[in-house]
């Protein structure tokens, strides 16, 4: 893919831009079946001439995820 879907991207985006909502608004041992099924949505749509972007940004997000809940939590 030499440049990325402008639709994939606004749907990778919109993901990243809620996910200190999900974070904030979901149980932590529900929070990565609840970003996997968000996240499955959007690898779906974006079909397989965009596997390896889509693929990258998810992982990437994912990562981020314990970070941003020991960020959320007062502990």
């Amino acid at each position: 893919m030499d440049e990325a879907d402008p639709d994939v991207v606004a749907m990778l985006d919109a993901l990243e831009a809620r996910l200190p909502h999900l974070v904030r608004d979901t149980a932590p041992d529900a929070l990565m079946d609840v970003f996997a099924d968000e996240a499955e949505a959007i690898a779906e749509a974006a079909g397989p001439e965009h596997a390896s972007f889509v693929s990258a940004r998810l992982q990437a997000m994912a990562a981020s995820l314990p970070l941003a809940l020991r960020g959320a939590r007062p502990w």
